[in-house]
């Protein structure tokens, strides 16, 4: 029998578990392979995230750190290095989501890195300050800031550097050829050349009804705009024509300060101007207070010479030289900090009669053989009280009078009396400078005058000083006269530096002045033709009566202006840049003033207050000759004392981390 079995059949089911469960793991591979990717590419962008926070962070460090550095850098006096590192201990983190530690990249934590060098600055100029500064030279303080920021609590570690470099500046004002501190007006009528930068730490109103034109960088902290003060009663239209620029003026620029010790809010014009004037007892020379840093930027401190008078302003001198005194001023002087200098004219009553006999100013030796019993009515030779008018102010000046020939003789002769003393200022000249002007106690020789004028300000007379005969300085450190109170320049000034030789007159070529500067509340120019004596003067006669002659001032001018206004709908225009040199003649376009030097402008006036009128009234104007004296672009050429401006000067931040 034949026994049949059935053919065997295959397990699909099976089969198909063994895709399923292979589609399956397939899947969980790559659904694995993409939650993997997915956490990597969180964990990346958490890193990237992290670090951009950290890097801000530590940038804020830096910040932090240099903020407090431009506080008192500007405004008062730069700590050490190791004050600003620990800037970061003041930074509240408790509103910020991520926390961070802050080192300096060598182990220390709760601190950064700062190097300031050096920080002495007199011994780091640099000839080129770049930036905002380019062609200006300045004292310059090179500085590193490299700050770390370390997350905390972040599950990994990821530190962020940043590196910032930077400059602290002192520049002088006087590399400027206009620098304000106030609104700047210009409106000439005639045409009129600016060769060097102009500086505004407000706005300037362009309005020029003459051809101007500026061949350098023009630059305001508020806005250059094209029209003319809206407190101008003139009421002049601007014309494109007349306005030529070499490159596009900036608006918006960073301010330029000046240091000023204990005014930590601002440097406005108000605080400005008391640089100039007495600083307070405390720290006014001689105390110790007086010779640091921070106070040597009061004139009063930093002045070599301090000339003052009575309150009374009388001309002539009373008993035992009351009237007019001048005092010699250096921290390293022997016999004292602050020294009242003997007069090098005094008269003498010899014994046993009446007659008066004086010395003899060239030789300070006695004409006559007498005992002398007493001196009386001391006398310095280059130093008087004069009385004259002002008309734009209507009172009668009553002045210092510094006669710079007489001074120039005063420091330069070495002759003794008869008991072989000076009396003149040549000793104190050969302290402070040496044989070379370069040596001695201070490296130059005296070099800056400064002249506080007793005299009370009222409604009939006015407080001021008054320079002549300074065609010549004394040397070629070149002289600086500085006074809270308004200034007035007789005749041609720094014209040669030497007796006979070449001069600098009438040209703007200044290649035979020395450095000069005149810094006070208000500067007027008087020509050669003015006479005090005469009764049109004093009587307040017609300017057609006062005519005015060709005149040359060599010199940096820092003053303060009368700001123009609108008081209840009257207005008064300042007079703008065109007249901040103040004239009181006839000068009728027939006579040129010519002018070279740095016209600077940082407060309103304090003494001289009245408002410009405008031509044909007190003065008529001049043919104006004025060029930017381009010496002041050198340091050894720059005038003495000269205010220095602070800026912070950024270079490059460099960020990096691991």
């Amino acid at each position: 029998m034949k026994i049949s079995f059935p053919a065997a059949r295959r397990n699909q089911s099976g089969w198909a578990l063994i895709i399923t469960l292979t589609f399956a793991l397939i899947s969980l591979i790559v659904f694995a392979s993409i939650m993997y990717w997915a956490t990597s590419s969180a964990r990346v962008s958490r890193s990237n995230n992290l670090f951009n926070i950290s890097q801000a962070a530590a940038q804020g460090a830096a910040e932090t750190a240099i903020s407090e550095m431009d506080r008192d850098f500007v405004y008062g006096s730069l700590n050490s290095s190791n004050y600003y590192e620990l800037a970061v201990t003041n930074i509240n983190q408790s509103s910020w989501p991520v926390q961070f530690i802050f080192g300096d990249t060598f182990g220390n934590t709760n601190q950064i890195y700062v190097s300031i060098w050096p920080q002495l600055w007199a011994t780091n100029y640099v000839n080129d300050l770049g930036s905002q500064f380019e062609g200006l030279y300045g004292a310059a303080a090179q500085c590193t800031v490299i700050a770390m920021a370390t997350p905390i609590n972040q599950g990994q570690t990821m530190n962020a550097i940043v590196t910032e470099n930077l400059n602290l500046a002192l520049i002088p004002v006087f590399q400027f050829a206009v620098f304000y501190n106030l609104d700047l007006d210009f409106s000439p009528g005639q045409p009129l050349t600016m060769n060097g930068k102009v500086h505004c730490n407000g706005t300037i109103w362009m309005c020029p009804q003459a051809n101007a034109y500026f061949n350098n960088v023009v630059e305001a902290a508020g806005v250059v705009t094209n029209s003319d003060d809206p407190n101008d009663q003139q009421n002049l239209t601007f014309s494109s024509s007349y306005l030529h620029y070499t490159v596009n003026p900036v608006s918006r620029c960073d301010r330029l300060n000046l240091p000023i010790n204990g005014v930590a809010t601002n440097s406005g014009p108000t605080n400005v101007e008391t640089l100039f004037n007495l600083p307070a007892t405390a720290i006014a020379v001689p105390s110790d207070a007086a010779y640091t840093t921070t106070n040597q930027v009061y004139l009063y401190n930093e002045a070599d010479l301090i000339i003052s008078n009575s309150s009374s302003g009388i001309n002539g001198a009373s008993q035992y030289g009351t009237n007019l005194s001048v005092f010699f001023s250096d921290y390293y002087n022997p016999l004292g900090r602050l020294i009242l200098v003997t007069n090098d004219l005094q008269w003498y009553v010899p014994t046993g009669t009446n007659n008066v006999v004086s010395t003899n100013a060239s030789t300070h030796k006695l004409q006559t053989n007498t005992v002398v019993t007493y001196l009386t009515n001391c006398y310095y030779s280059y130093v008087t009280n004069v009385s004259f008018y002002d008309f734009r102010e209507g009172k009668t000046v009553q002045a210092i009078q510094f006669d710079v020939s007489k001074f120039n003789l005063w420091v330069t002769n070495a002759a003794t009396n008869a008991a072989g003393a000076y009396l003149s200022g040549y000793p104190w000249n050969y302290q402070l400078g040496g044989s070379d002007g370069a040596h001695g106690d201070k490296g130059h020789v005296i070099d800056t005058v400064f002249f506080y004028n007793n005299v009370q300000l009222s409604s009939s007379q006015l407080p001021a000083v008054r320079v002549v005969n300074g065609q010549q300085l004394p040397s070629p450190k070149g002289l600086t006269i500085a006074t809270p109170m308004p200034i007035y320049v007789l005749g041609n000034y720094n014209i040669q530096t030497n007796v006979g030789g070449t001069q600098s007159f009438g040209t703007t070529n200044t290649a035979w002045t020395w450095p000069a500067a005149l810094m006070g509340d208000a500067i007027t120019v008087l020509s050669l033709k003015w006479n005090d004596t005469n009764s049109a003067y004093l009587s307040g006669g017609s300017y057609s009566s006062r005519p005015g002659s060709n005149t040359t001032i060599n010199a940096a001018c820092l003053e303060g202006i009368v700001v123009s206004t609108n008081v209840a709908g009257v207005k008064h225009y300042s007079g703008g840049l065109e007249n901040f040199l103040r004239l009181l003649e006839n000068w009728n376009n027939s006579s040129t003033l010519t002018y070279n030097g740095s016209i600077v402008v940082m407060f309103p006036s304090i003494y001289a207050t009245n408002f410009w009128i405008g031509p044909g009234t007190y003065y008529d104007k001049p043919t104006r000759n004025w060029g930017f004296d381009s010496n002041f672009q050198y340091q050894q050429k720059t005038p003495p004392s000269v205010p220095q401006a602070k800026a912070i000067i950024r270079g490059n931040w460099t960020p990096s981390g691991q």
